[in-house]
C-alpha cells in the first residue's frame, strides 16, 4: 500500500504536493488544537483548584495558632498562583503558535510550540511542588 501511495505522490506536481500537504495538516489541527485546549484547562483547574482548596483550610486553622502554617502556606499559593498564570501564557503562546503555521512560517511556529510545552510542563511541576510544600508543612506542625 506504502508503494502505490508513494507512486502516486510522485505523479503530481509540487503545486499538488504542496496542497495535498496542507490539507493533511489542516485535517489533524482540530486533534491538536483539542489537546492544548485540554492541556491548557487542566494546568487552569489543578493549579486553581489547589489554590481555592488551600484558602479554604486556610479558613479552618485561621482560628488555631496559625503562625506556624502560614510561610509553607503562602510558598504553596505562590506556586499554584504561578501555575495558574502558566496556563494563560500557555494559551497565548498556542495562539501564537497557530498563527504563525498559518502565515506558513513553520520554524517560528516550532519555537513558540515548545515554548508553550516547557510553560505547561513548569505549571504541572509547580503544582506538584507547591502540593509537596503544603504536604510537608501539614505533617511537620
Amino acid at each position: 500500500m506504502t508503494k502505490e501511495k508513494d507512486a502516486w505522490i510522485n505523479l503530481l506536481s509540487d503545486e499538488q504536493r504542496f496542497e495535498l500537504a496542507k490539507i493533511s495538516i489542516q485535517a489533524s489541527m482540530p486533534l491538536i488544537d483539542s489537546f492544548a485546549n485540554t492541556g491548557i484547562k487542566v494546568i487552569m483547574m489543578l493549579n486553581g483548584g489547589a489554590a481555592i482548596a488551600i484558602l479554604a483550610f486556610l479558613g479552618n486553622i485561621i482560628i488555631t495558632d496559625y503562625s506556624k502554617w502560614i510561610y509553607g502556606i503562602v510558598w504553596a499559593l505562590g506556586g499554584y498562583a504561578i501555575g495558574a498564570a502558566c496556563s494563560a501564557i500557555v494559551a497565548f503562546l498556542a495562539y501564537v503558535s497557530q498563527s504563525e503555521y498559518n502565515t506558513a512560517i513553520d520554524k517560528r511556529g516550532d519555537c513558540f510550540r515548545t515554548k508553550a510545552m516547557l510553560i505547561a510542563a513548569i505549571g504541572i511541576i509547580l503544582f506538584v511542588t507547591s502540593t509537596v510544600i503544603v504536604g510537608i508543612t501539614i505533617r511537620c506542625y
